[in-house]
């Protein structure tokens, strides 16, 4: 196979995202919203790429593509959250329900690929539980936002546990690792978001590791498909 295609766009996915962290702006909202959506476009495209040189849109890959579309408008839907207007609430509901599919389709596509383990589950809760319980230890406020927060994170940690409990049981597979990692740094961006939207005078370098993290997770998950 010709990976040329492959790294170009790795590379331009790579440069864009950087571009963003580097130009973004805390007093230009408008301006951060078009470069954080060109950065997902990118991922995007990576993963299509991808999925034109693996010549097999098989159910995983399918589900995969799901959860990054799904994505782009959790994106969009959060970045209304620079703007502190009226309707930043709603914005914040509607990018959690969108990152909720996306973690479905994850989940689903993981299962597909290697099949399920209540294991997930139960690294799931656990890790949510925990999460809940040291809400006060670390500052936080999850205030109206608790129920949806719960019912995202046991999804999110739950494709983390089957990640984790795909690649040990069914052992190393390059598309499996890079999906691990993925949803790894996926799952530490939004640990920091945590601390940007539910604690109190978050400082803008929290924003960039968010940012950094969370795009490396989307563009390790778009690299996985290519392996599949």
């Amino acid at each position: 196979m010709n990976y040329i295609p492959f790294y170009c766009i790795l590379g331009f996915a790579v440069i864009v995202t950087a571009l963003f962290l580097i130009w973004r702006d805390p007093a230009k909202p408008a301006m951060n919203s078009l470069l954080k959506g060109i950065s997902s476009f990118a991922f995007m495209v990576l993963a299509l790429v991808c999925t034109f040189m693996n010549e097999a849109l098989t159910f995983p890959v399918l589900f995969i593509l799901i959860g990054l579309t799904a994505s782009i408008f959790g994106d969009l839907y959060l970045a209304g959250k620079d703007f502190k207007d009226k309707h930043e609430e709603g914005a914040l509901f509607a990018g959690f329900g969108s990152f909720c599919v996306t973690q479905i389709m994850y989940l689903l596509g993981l299962i597909f690929l290697y099949g399920f383990t209540w294991w997930s589950f139960l690294i799931g809760g656990l890790l949510t539980l925990m999460l809940l319980l040291s809400e006060k230890m670390l500052k936080l406020n999850f205030d109206k936002f608790r129920i949806i927060v719960a019912i995202y994170s046991i999804l999110l940690m739950t494709v983390l546990g089957q990640g984790i409990m795909s690649l040990a049981l069914n052992g190393y597979t390059l598309a499996g690792l890079l999906f691990m990692l993925g949803v790894i740094f996926f799952a530490l961006s939004d640990l920091i978001l945590s601390f940007i939207y539910f604690k109190k005078d978050t400082k803008d370098i929290v924003y960039t590791f968010n940012l950094l993290t969370y795009y490396i997770g989307q563009i390790l998950i778009a690299s996985a498909i290519l392996f599949i």
